[in-house]
């Protein structure tokens, strides 16, 4: 639901805050008036205003207190001081401490006030769908340096009405990197509409961008609009543009340079006003040289190009993003807020994230849902993020199983007598197996591995049981990690019986 602006109007003379009242309330505006100081500062406490029409002179303040107090109390509210001739002084430094302009007494020019107070307005309403659009498009905001440069590059290319160019891997985030330069493009109230290239044959694909006539091809019924029809005045997404065929590059190209198109099967030209911002996850300049891609068409689209980095380039925005996540998912899902765990946070940090973005949103979105109190911990993660870290420690911190011997500590007590009792149970085996009379190897393999893990498990618990619970001392005797070891029990306790 959207609401209407308000305004606070602070003077002496009641006679002032009826008139701009009346003029504020004409144009839809909501006004709440105030004749001092206190009852400026106690509405302040109550109402949240857009823009504040302040007297610097007033019975018990003066405008420049009530200047810091709105600007304590809302700093997001735009303030335009009411002065007369002998106060321009005080006016100007109003200014100075953030007042957005100020208004001298007596109200000569109404139309010139007037479009100074839908300055402030719009200053103000402006300011605050950009901060909409941060929150709502917050996971492409973060501390890396080359996405800081890429939206702020975005944010001027979107005034612009030029074609750009969004490249970056799958998961990146190119649509809604689209999706952002058309919330802040002078076509944000027009269509935006998102329509992949890659996901249809020729014939179908060319049906729904340029629309066709009735009869144009076997069962086509009546007449259709493309999407560059229904993208009218507005933006238009083409993703994977890579894929289009030569015949399509040669209808968006003529778009590109026209405006126009024929509908498939019409003989009409249809006229639009369309932005096209395209994307790819190839290098389509590698594509023209290599001749799969048209050279003109593609320094059509390239009149901005914008590049994504991947996720494994922009670690320090993992934390922010994964918050942002967490936020979203728990809103959307209705549950409480939660937080992630500092280990789990490290093993989020240390995954190479192929998919990018849309990686670690699927991500967050499981471990939400599997998490059943407040804060979410490594048990809390996809399997396969946790598989990688157990792969990950077995490689720094279990040596190789080739020789039985390299099994133990160079450091433990016991060495050779453990190495000796490995040989012996390997020689036992060796004998005992009848591998000339045929031997099922497959089943051998799985009978090890289940006893090695049976194994494993006893000699944690003699461990935990020595160290009364301790994890952190267990692990350091069995030289492994606090991590790896609850790792190990908690494979142990998901395992099926």
């Amino acid at each position: 639901m959207t609401h209407k602006p308000c305004f606070l109007i602070v003077d002496d003379e009641q006679e002032v805050c009826n008139f701009f009242g009346y003029l504020l309330r004409k144009k839809g505006y909501q006004a709440l008036s105030a004749n001092t100081g206190s009852e400026a500062l106690a509405l302040l406490k109550k109402h949240r205003f857009n823009v504040a029409l302040v007297d610097l002179m007033l019975p018990d303040s003066d405008g420049l207190t009530i200047l810091k107090e709105i600007k304590k109390e809302q700093p997001q509210c735009e303030v335009i001081i009411i002065t007369g001739y002998s106060t321009v002084k005080s006016a100007v430094e109003a200014i100075q401490l953030g007042a957005y302009d100020y208004l001298e007494k007596p109200f000569v020019d109404i139309d010139e006030m007037e479009k100074l107070i839908d300055r402030a307005l719009n200053i103000r309403l402006e300011q605050e769908r950009m901060a909409e659009i941060h929150r709502q498009y917050g996971f492409i905001v973060g501390k890396n340096q080359k996405m800081l440069n890429l939206l702020a590059a975005a944010q001027k290319i979107a005034k612009k009405n030029i074609t750009v160019l969004i490249q970056g891997e799958t998961g990146t985030g190119k649509e809604v990197l689209a999706r952002y330069i058309h919330a802040v493009s002078h076509r944000s109230d027009r269509p935006f509409l998102a329509f992949n290239c890659g996901a249809f044959t020729e014939t179908l694909l060319e049906s729904e961008l340029f629309g066709h006539e009735k009869g144009a091809f076997t069962g086509a019924t009546g007449r259709k609009r493309g999407i560059f029809e229904l993208a009218h005045r507005g933006t238009l997404f083409l993703d994977e543009i890579d894929s289009a065929s030569p015949a399509i590059q040669i209808k968006l190209l003529r778009i590109l340079e026209t405006g126009e198109f024929l509908r498939v099967g019409g003989e009409e030209l249809v006229k639009v006003d369309v932005r096209i911002i395209t994307a790819t996850n190839t290098d389509l300049a590698s594509q023209v040289e290599a001749h799969k891609f048209r050279e003109d068409l593609f320094y059509r689209l390239d009149v901005a190009s914008l590049t994504i980095p991947p996720l494994r380039e922009r670690k320090e925005d993992i934390p922010l993003l994964v918050n942002y996540f967490l936020e979203r998912e728990t809103v959307e899902k209705g549950l409480p807020a939660k937080r992630m765990d500092a280990e789990a946070m490290e093993l989020l940090l240390k995954h190479p994230w192929p998919g990018n973005i849309r990686e670690l949103a699927n991500t967050i979105a499981q471990a939400v849902v599997f998490s059943k109190g407040p804060v979410i911990y490594v048990s809390d993660l996809p399997p396969r993020i946790r598989r990688e870290e157990a792969v990950e420690a077995s490689k720094k911190e279990e040596p190789a199983a080739a020789k039985p011997a390299v099994l133990i500590p160079s450091d433990h007590p016991e060495k050779e007598k453990l190495a000796e009792l490995l040989q012996q149970f390997e020689e036992l085996l060796l004998e005992k197996l009848e591998i000339k009379k045929g031997f099922d190897l497959k089943t051998l393999q799985e009978s090890l591995k289940g006893w090695v893990d049976r194994l494993s498990s006893q000699i944690i618990a003699k461990a935990l049981e020595a160290t009364y619970d301790n994890q952190t001392k267990a692990a350091r005797l069995l030289h492994i990690t606090p991590r790896a070891l609850r790792y190990s029990r908690q494979e142990k306790k998901s395992a099926p019986e």
